[in-house]
């Protein structure tokens, strides 16, 4: 296996393993992993690649909890079609932002939303 391979194997199930534990954090932790520890050197590649994996991580979640009668599903409905046009818009408009400095704005949310959280 290579390294590469070894990481984000490592890195992929640390971000479902957080996603699944408390039901967040999966693109906070998957972006940074995917560009520091598995090497991907575009930050726009490292966020699509992000999304597509914390999506498939966030349905395996999504799943158990179904089936246990833990989903609202008339306000899950709700915020995933208004976080589906609020993602459409976000990544559109983060096509346009220079890596580096979307990196920055990233950084900025992580620091904002921890704050938040205490």
């Amino acid at each position: 296996m290579t390294n590469a391979l070894f990481a984000a194997v490592g890195s992929g199930g640390l971000v479902g393993f957080t996603l699944g534990l408390v039901g967040g954090g999966g693109s906070i932790l998957a972006t940074p992993l995917l560009l520091y520890v598995v090497g991907v050197a575009q930050p726009h590649l490292a966020i699509g690649t992000g999304a597509l994996a914390v999506a498939a991580n966030a349905f395996a979640n999504f799943a158990g909890h179904a089936l246990k009668g833990h989903v609202w599903w008339r306000c899950a409905l709700v915020f995933a079609a208004l976080g589906s046009v609020g993602a459409l818009a976000g990544s559109s408009l983060g096509k346009s932002i220079d890596g580096t400095r979307l990196l920055f704005f990233f950084g900025l949310l992580m620091l904002v939303v921890g704050g938040l959280t205490v």
